[in-house]
């Protein structure tokens, strides 16, 4: 059994607000080369100077095609992060996605796979954002998957999400096309104690938009955090104050 993690870099440096995260993507690099608990990882990488920019930082990475932006910024932008599923599950059969801000704040422990892989084959934790994205439910409208941290153990998975997004054939977020899945999966949307047994995965956490009591989440043995902006530029100037 081939497991791993892996993460994936897109986009240009322009100053149209669709292509902004990808500046932020330097910073939550820079502050991924300083954790000394950073897991390894496989990177997929789309433009050529990307490729380069990691490998002058010291970070092997595949480039998966030539250009930086393969799907529409404005309306497709999260579908080459479904790209990295597939290209992912190429190479392994169990695998967790990382965002660049997502990191390990203590030891992974050696039980980790062994954990995830008793839930379903498609695992991310559910987030309680300020506007409505499951329009099409009656309750629950704000509540989605974040895709900051995804468990994935069935090579069938990203086939189907990405046969998903074609479906809807709308400018959907690949949050809101795992949910549309994770839906088909469970015979439509069964409510966040469903959820919780089902789909949400031991070992990560995230600094706002719980769902859940803090009580439940405390019964998880968090390993990895999603860092925001504030906390990733405070953490690389104490890491700064320390050299």
């Amino acid at each position: 059994m081939k497991r791993g993690f892996v993460r994936t870099l897109w986009g240009e440096y322009r100053e149209e607000k669709s292509f902004l995260r990808r500046r932020k993507m330097d910073l939550d690099i820079k502050w991924a080369q300083t954790n000394p608990l950073d897991v390894e990882y496989v990177t997929f990488t789309f433009g050529e100077d990307n490729h380069k920019a990691l490998n002058d930082k010291g970070i092997k990475n595949t480039l998966v095609d030539k250009r930086p932006v393969v799907w529409d910024m404005d309306k497709q932008q999260f579908r080459h992060k479904i790209e990295a599923f597939k290209l992912g599950m190429e190479v392994f059969d169990e695998m967790v996605f990382l965002d660049w801000d997502c990191q390990p704040f203590r030891s992974v422990p050696e039980n980790f796979w062994e954990v995830l892989g008793r839930k379903e084959s498609l695992q991310a934790i559910l987030r309680m954002y300020k506007r409505r994205k499951a329009t099409w439910r009656r309750s629950d409208q704000r509540k989605i998957p974040c895709a900051s941290f995804v468990y994935i153990n069935d090579k069938n998975v990203p086939k189907k999400l990405i046969e998903k997004w074609e479906e809807l054939n709308k400018p959907w977020s690949e949050e809101v096309v795992m949910c549309r899945y994770m839906e088909d999966v469970m015979g439509g949307w069964k409510g966040v104690d469903e959820y919780w047994e089902r789909f949400e995965p031991d070992f990560f956490v995230l600094e706002e938009g719980f769902v859940y009591p803090k009580e439940l989440l405390a019964t998880k043995e968090h390993c990895f955090r999603h860092f925001n902006e504030q906390s990733v530029r405070r953490n690389l100037l104490e890491h700064k104050r320390k050299k």
